[in-house]
């Protein structure tokens, strides 16, 4: 397996919920089948754990509504960013821990609040529409939108979302993995369209919000690049003798 490629998927999927260590310790890791090159102080070593599980699980049973809830049944290391349940659909009429409001903004009170029950048609629905699809990146990505607004589980639904959808476009056997935005500022925008999607009350808003993020997102090219660009033990130097002013919140 190349896991130059891996660690770089590994580390956007996992960027998704504050991942601290580098694509460099996550490689280490990978070669060495150990968790002790990751920041230790943090949630690193729970979801790493947990993403790699949540792949392979996936890997076995196929993209499917059962694959779909097997990657986030394994998101059950002791960690505040797994679910209570792992792998349990939100039922918040028989459970508490399952009624989830979205805060769409760092000082806001605007929420987005996901179906208060999840079934497993609901899932269904996804699976269908991406099996009857094209299936194309789009049709892919899709599959990662409609899972992330839809909210299935208590928690890790945007993870669960993008290994579903590199499992339904089959780079867990290409190594030609869908990733997230490079660079900071498209990635923040991707998540504000993602936001928006929330959002969309009707299909022609989700297709407006969806059409944007897809423009944020890496080309193939530029994808293929980032996915086996070399990783070395380096870190980013600041601009000397400047006054560094941080306007990225």
């Amino acid at each position: 397996m190349n896991h130059i490629a891996l660690a770089h998927f590994l580390n956007s999927l996992l960027s998704l919920n504050h991942y601290g260590s580098t694509v460099y310790q996550t490689k280490l890791a990978l070669d060495m089948k150990s968790t002790q090159p990751l920041c230790q102080d943090n949630d690193d070593v729970a979801i790493f754990n947990d993403a790699l599980k949540g792949i392979d699980a996936i890997k076995q049973i196929g993209f499917s509504v059962d694959g779909i809830i097997a990657i986030n049944s394994q998101f059950d290391s002791k960690s505040e960013e797994q679910p209570k349940l792992p792998g349990h659909l939100r039922n918040a009429y028989y459970n508490s821990d399952d009624n989830t409001a979205i805060l769409l903004g760092e000082h806001s009170t605007d929420s987005y609040f996901p179906p208060e029950v999840v079934t497993r048609m609901d899932l269904s629905e996804i699976v269908d529409a991406y099996v009857s699809s094209e299936q194309t990146v789009a049709d892919a990505w899709r599959v990662f939108a409609k899972i992330a607004k839809l909210q299935p589980f208590q928690d890790g639904n945007k993870r669960t979302g993008l290994i579903a959808a590199n499992a339904a476009y089959g780079t867990f056997e290409t190594g030609e993995y869908l990733i997230l935005p490079t660079n900071d500022l498209d990635r923040a925008e991707f998540m504000i369209a993602l936001m928006r999607y929330y959002q969309a009350k009707n299909e022609h808003e989700e297709v407006g919000c969806f059409k944007k993020m897809l423009a944020l997102l890496p080309s193939e090219a530029d994808r293929l690049k980032a996915l086996n660009q070399p990783i070395t033990d380096t870190k980013p130097t600041m601009p000397t003798k400047h006054h560094i002013k941080r306007e990225f919140r």
